[in-house]
């Protein structure tokens, strides 16, 4: 896949996600295309600190609950003053399709397990929506509470993803 117009030079954290796709298996070019994101077939488990970027952690951690090795996203502790405490409503929602994560005291520990379609729900929080997204795109019947919820910080999502999901974008 790739993101067209990604900047070469970025303050934003989502730019961390070339090297932690990277570490998860994945090949990450950055060129005038844009960023083009190659998967292996295979998502490796990742032991990193997220304390710079914590806003990925809801992302990395449905990736994560893909992947065949163990994963722990640290020092995200803060996540627990958000919107909703993201650490544990990441973890009853990606337990509740099957899966086998635990929280750390500062994070995450995420084991694999195969996960299961069931209602991801979103607890009015946007991160939470597009983590489920994420997860629906390997998990055969999944369905995201509130997709709607992403409208905080982009209002076009739904459209932009099934755009996606279609071929189109």
């Amino acid at each position: 896949m790739t993101i067209p117009d990604w900047p070469f030079h970025t303050t934003q954290a989502g730019d961390a996600l070339r090297e932690i796709f990277s570490a998860m298996g994945g090949d990450c070019v950055l060129d005038d295309r844009g960023l083009t994101l190659t998967g292996s077939g295979r998502i490796l488990g990742i032991d990193i600190d997220l304390g710079e970027v914590g806003e990925l952690t809801p992302g990395i951690a449905a990736v994560a609950a893909l992947a065949e090795s163990e994963s722990v996203l640290r020092g995200v502790a803060h996540l627990r003053l958000h919107e909703t405490d993201r650490l544990a409503a990441l973890t009853r929602e990606i337990n509740a399709l099957g899966g086998d994560v635990t929280e750390t005291e500062d994070g995450l520990r995420i084991r694999p397990r195969p996960l299961h379609g069931g209602v991801f729900h979103t607890y009015e929080d946007h991160r939470l929506a597009t983590a489920g997204a994420v997860l629906g795109l390997a998990v055969k019947d999944l369905e995201v509470e509130d997709i709607a919820t992403t409208g905080k910080t982009m209002p076009d999502f739904p459209e932009l993803w099934h755009g996606m999901l279609a071929g189109r974008g």
